[in-house]
């Protein structure tokens, strides 16, 4: 599998994140990690590394959070002046199937792709050859 320098996670959830970071790790997906707890932490942190050009390859990104969610964050990104945006990945993670909500994700150019929870070896394969 394809290593990727820098990956976030921005979601809410402890114990999935707990989970994700370990299977991360055993597929050796990953040089390093960040993990922001809402939307608002991760904007906050991806325009602080956006100023030490150290921006993650990929975002994966719940979209149920508090403070901000996952929507708002993207709403924020799409703002943002981020130098090379268009190089970073977003992986939105959900645990709804709704299609509705798949289609609204189809509104915003820079989610690279869609993954229901929980996350799987496959998925990892697949988005690391994006």
């Amino acid at each position: 599998m394809k290593k990727n320098n820098s990956v976030c996670i921005i979601d809410d959830d402890s114990i999935f994140v707990y989970i994700v970071k370990r299977l991360m790790d055993e597929c050796n997906f990953f040089d390093s990690i960040l993990v922001f707890e809402n939307g608002k932490q991760g904007i906050e942190g991806v325009m602080e590394l956006n100023t030490k050009n150290k921006l993650p390859n990929i975002i994966f990104l719940d979209l149920s959070m508090p403070v901000m969610s996952g929507w708002e964050f993207l709403d924020a990104f799409a703002e943002a002046k981020i130098s090379n945006k268009e190089d970073i990945k977003i992986i939105v993670m959900s645990s709804s199937i709704n299609p509705n909500e798949i289609e609204m994700i189809k509104a915003y150019p820079m989610v690279t792709d869609y993954i229901v929870k929980p996350i799987t070896p496959s998925d990892l394969e697949k988005i690391a050859n994006y």
